[in-house]
């Protein structure tokens, strides 16, 4: 199968991926140094988290395939298992955004989804799963939608029905100078949802 002009065109021009792969170090490196920014702040939560939730470190990973485009990941702190999941996920998006989302499943949502989502229903601007896979991380309405057009009882329908609960909020990936501050005050704001637990 003979490829497109276009294609051939990027097929023969190198500076876009070394561009593309110097960037890709930059990503990482930023979201490392907002690793150890994210662990002065949970030093200092004085929040009780799970019973294994990894703590001393961030855990930073990258793709190419979300919805056939790069990721690059950051999850701290972060506890995954069978039945249990507490993570804060910063991820850039290449191409769309640069996002903050907690996800919870097991013991921790289910013993206190009643006062988590009366402080969700608090907090107008943040975004929340509908989904009934957690694995997705676009804002499309079938996805995320805002809380503010949510009922307390929609909030509570979807932890009954799939069992976890994710929210989020994002930024344009042109306000890189603000990733670190966004992530740092997206943390404080999901932790300040829990604090009645």
């Amino acid at each position: 199968m003979k490829p497109t002009d276009e294609e051939l065109a990027i097929l023969t021009d190198v500076r876009f991926l070394r561009l593309k792969n110097e960037l890709s170090e930059k990503i990482i490196r930023y979201l490392a140094q907002i690793e150890r920014s994210l662990h002065k702040e949970v030093q200092q939560a004085h929040f009780h988290f799970p019973e294994g939730t990894f703590l001393k470190a961030g855990k930073i990973s990258k793709g190419e395939q979300y919805k056939e485009l790069p990721y690059f990941i950051l999850d701290y702190p972060r506890l995954f298992t069978q039945k249990e999941v507490f993570a804060f996920r910063t991820m850039l998006w290449w191409g769309h955004h640069f996002s903050a989302t907690l996800h919870l499943h097991g013991e921790i949502l289910t013993s206190h989804k009643e006062q988590i989502v009366k402080k969700l229903a608090e907090d107008k601007g943040l975004y929340f799963c509908i989904n009934e896979s957690p694995w997705e991380y676009h804002y499309d309405p079938d996805n995320y939608l805002l809380i503010n057009d949510l009922e307390e009882r929609d909030l509570i329908r979807q932890i009954e029905q799939n069992g976890f609960i994710k929210i989020s909020s994002f930024i344009p990936l042109t306000a890189w100078s603000k990733f670190s501050s966004f992530t740092i005050e997206s943390f404080a704001r999901f932790l300040k949802c829990l604090k009645a637990i």
